[in-house]
């Protein structure tokens, strides 16, 4: 089955089937409009993986990489923390580690100060190579898997 995806010059997000693993590339400079289209799509990955009978203990982990945005829009935080409410109130993601990739100081900087302000933060992590949040995906599981 071909799962949603979204593929535009500011986003790219995408479910890797055979690892379980979501894919988020963000681009430019980062939105209110990207991340509710973000969350957007994850429903709609949701309803395609229970049509096939999967569901939210499938999902492996998350990869979020910020490695090309150039800037972040200072209200995107407020859309960020919102929709992360949102989706914690309706889903349980508790066994879902999020690896947020990037690659400078101010990409690092910003994301630490979202995970401050966002629910679960002790399942997510800024990492800074995309083995790093293979590896983080995996030792988070190994730690967390009973």
């Amino acid at each position: 089955m071909a799962f949603p995806r979204i593929d535009s010059d500011d986003l790219t997000a995408y479910f890797d089937d055979e690892h379980h693993i979501t894919y988020v590339v963000y681009r430019g400079v980062l939105t209110d409009q990207q991340t509710l289209r973000v969350y957007a799509w994850m429903g709609e990955l949701l309803k395609a993986a229970m049509a096939v009978g999967m569901g939210l203990n499938d999902l492996y982990g998350s990869i979020y990489d910020f490695r090309e945005v150039t800037n972040f829009q200072q209200y995107n935080l407020s859309t960020v923390m919102r929709e992360s409410q949102k989706v914690n109130a309706e889903m349980d993601l508790s066994h879902v580690p999020v690896a947020l990739l990037v690659q400078s100081p101010l990409q690092e900087e910003l994301l630490r100060i979202t995970l401050r302000l966002t629910p679960q933060d002790y399942r997510k992590k800024v990492v800074h190579s995309e083995q790093e949040a293979l590896d983080f995906i995996g030792q988070w599981h190994h730690q967390h898997d009973h």
